[in-house]
């Protein structure tokens, strides 16, 4: 590089001295109003060419010192981030490791350098809600919004810290502002629909859940949203019973059967809104179709209840036998027809019923406790000392819980939702079950 500037010089000063000694002459330049001064042309050019080449190193000088400075400033830059992220990388690692308040220095300090750092504004109002300081938590992501208006994390945090507080309403609040900046986020739509079931607010839960159904689904997540639609669809109509607006409920109930035919729940809302109008008859006659629709042994028990309360027996025990005229080895039916004819106290007819099955098929709890009952009221005690030593707790009233066939809760009492996994429609008497729900958790 040297060289060809030197060999540059060189054919200038040779061009220099050619122009030298063909122009020989001088020119008059005006340096002010009368001042003027005779110089060589070849002068004037070096001149010019002097400060033309003057301007252009200032020119780059500055250029070079603004480059120099931008770059020292990027350093400059670039070193304090790396320290502010080296500092949050620490917090983070100390907050999980559950040193909260080296945690907390150590994010304080990045805030102190970079006071708009969500990051950090978030991980400490994080602190905060672990300690329960719900005021201070709210206060730094508040803060955090302000810097991520927009922030579903930062959002979210704040639906935990209303959670925490049992603040419904804020929650819900939060919840829709989010919605409003993705409308299809699943999550936040079930986290909504959890809400909206506490305040059984069912018109408002269909239109989300008609929302959650038209997000991407695998084919068993959207049978079971469709279950759920149904059973809020289901519980609207109950809603209608207790207000009252009898014809409302059974409209939007036979809705629902029409739908899906095989879903328990609206046949029993459907019987209860006929009792509630004084029409009984039509509410056996649902039953009916119901019980013939599904099978279901809930809805027979329901009928049960419903003859025995109407003084026919008779047509309950008749439904029965011509249950299990057409399924003879159904264990479960035998033993509800049992269990009936204990009820009516026709004790030769229970042990008729469960002697005609195979035994093993009966070799349940609930079974040795009816039939040590029977014993014991033919005097039979040693008999009904041996079936109560079989049952697993002989001070349990003698009854069939409902047993949920999603999670297999299992309540004495029925319930369209199952209150341990929220799936609809899922509960049944569940015979079978009984010898071992020892392990499973029984409510009263």
């Amino acid at each position: 590089m040297a060289k060809i500037i030197v060999l540059i010089v060189i054919i200038f000063l040779a061009v220099m001295g050619v122009l030298a000694y063909f122009n020989s002459g001088t020119v008059e330049l005006t340096v002010w109003k009368d001042v003027t001064h005779p110089i060589p042309v070849v002068a004037l050019i070096l001149a010019s060419t002097a400060v033309g080449i003057l301007t252009m190193f200032v020119i780059y000088a500055i250029r070079d010192a603004r480059r120099y400075y931008d770059v020292w400033q990027i350093q400059r830059q670039n070193k304090k981030e790396a320290k502010v992220q080296d500092s949050y990388s620490k917090g983070v690692e100390a907050f999980h490791a559950a040193r909260l308040e080296n945690s907390r220095e150590l994010f304080t300090g990045v805030i102190e350098s970079v006071p708009n750092h969500a990051n950090a504004l978030l991980r400490i109002g994080d602190i905060a809600l672990k300690e329960n300081d719900f005021a201070g938590a709210k206060d730094y992501y508040m803060r955090a919004l302000e810097v991520k208006p927009r922030s579903i994390e930062v959002l979210l945090s704040l639906v935990n810290t209303a959670d925490a507080q049992q603040k419904w309403q804020e929650s819900l609040k939060h919840l829709n502002t989010i919605l409003e900046i993705d409308d299809e986020n699943k999550a936040v739509l079930q986290r909504k629909r959890s809400l909206l079931e506490q305040r059984k607010n069912w018109e408002e839960l269909i239109e989300l859940q008609g929302k959650v159904l038209k997000t991407k689904l695998v084919p068993e997540e959207e049978a079971r949203e469709n279950v759920r639609m149904t059973g809020y669809k289901c519980e609207l109509g109950r809603s209608y019973i207790g207000s009252g607006d009898v014809d409302k409920a059974i409209k939007s109930l036979k809705a629902v059967i029409k739908h899906d035919d095989k879903f328990t729940s609206a046949y029993l809302a459907v019987s209860d809104a006929y009792k509630k109008d004084g029409n009984a008859k039509e509410a056996e006659n649902i039953l009916l179709k119901g019980y013939e629709t599904t099978q279901s042994m809930v809805i027979l028990a329901v009928l049960e209840d419903h003859y025995i309360s109407e003084g026919e027996p008779g047509t309950i025990i008749e439904i029965y036998q011509q249950a299990l005229q057409k399924n003879p080895k159904d264990a479960k039916l035998r033993f509800l027809l049992a269990k009936l004819y204990y009820r009516l106290e026709m004790i030769d007819h229970v042990m008729d019923t469960i002697n005609a099955v195979d035994p093993v098929a009966l070799d349940f709890k609930e079974v040795h406790m009816l039939l040590g009952s029977v014993y014991e009221r033919r005097a039979e005690n040693e008999k009904a000392l041996e079936e109560y030593r079989k049952a697993l707790k002989a001070d349990q009233p003698m009854v069939v819980p409902y047993s949920c066939t999603s999670c297999s809760y299992t309540s004495m009492e029925w319930s369209g939702c199952c209150p341990e996994c929220n799936s609809w429609n899922s509960f049944i008497l569940d015979i079978n079950e009984t010898r071992d729900n020892s392990t499973r958790q029984i409510s009263s």
